[in-house]
């Protein structure tokens, strides 16, 4: 069966019109088969709706499969009863294996925090989000020696991140940024596009930054997922 990526979401020609409308959003996800002994994948998400989603997991899940969701917002989770209705891999989106679901049933508290997720989303064409991360990082320039620049991270989306660091750093500087979790570290790739001035701050208050991710790789783009999935 032919299918056309429109927007973000692959879609069958012969697939009838959907009648709740997708929103292009990324977040984070845990995924578990309902199979016993099954261990929870991660992923993201492409398009969401309050009927389905296209996303992306770190393993291929064959059609029919029925398995459960944990989208992870900045509200807390929501917990997501869903079926696979086709898998595909795909080298526009990395490694990773592309799948659309259909969702089930959602308990009523979860189903309202749906729709609060998507109802800006509808507002706001191609709208995202961020979500709130708070670790420390350790900055280093790529490429040239020197020393390492502290701070923490304030959010992050698949794009890039906001940084609070101990010394400004000029827009257009690469550098690689070692974040230190309860798991372990994650290490990104990335190009500072903005930084606030230092001018008028007190002592020891951090300045921001704004980091482009210029190198997701699909291993960075899932160890990603997995950080803000973890439990707060």
């Amino acid at each position: 069966m032919l299918r056309q990526v429109v927007e973000g979401a692959i879609m069958s020609e012969d697939s009838p019109k959907r009648r709740l409308p997708r929103y292009q959003v990324q977040l984070p996800l845990l995924y578990k088969l309902s199979a016993p002994m099954s261990k929870f994948g991660v992923g993201w998400t492409r398009n969401l709706s309050e009927g389905g989603a296209l996303v992306e997991l770190d393993d291929r899940v064959p059609p029919d499969t029925p398995l459960h969701l944990s989208l992870r917002t900045d509200t807390g989770s929501i917990e997501i009863e869903a079926r696979v209705t086709w898998a595909e891999e795909t080298r526009q989106f990395g490694r990773d294996v592309l799948h659309n679901l259909a969702f089930g049933n959602l308990a009523p508290g979860h189903l309202q925090a749906l729709r609060d997720l998507l109802l800006p989303l509808s507002m706001v064409p191609h709208a995202g989000g961020r979500l709130p991360l708070e670790v420390p990082v350790t900055c280093r320039h790529k490429g040239r020696p020197g020393s390492a620049v502290k701070g923490r991270t304030g959010d992050v989306d698949r794009g890039g991140l906001l940084l609070y660091l101990t010394h400004r750093i000029a827009p257009g500087t690469s550098l690689a940024v070692t974040l230190h979790t309860t798991k372990g570290t994650v290490i990104v790739e990335g190009e500072v596009v903005w930084a606030q001035s230092r001018n008028g701050k007190e002592a020891g208050e951090l300045s921001e930054h704004g980091l482009r991710f210029t190198s997701p790789s699909g291993t960075i783009s899932l160890a990603l997922g997995l950080l803000l999935t973890e439990p707060r």
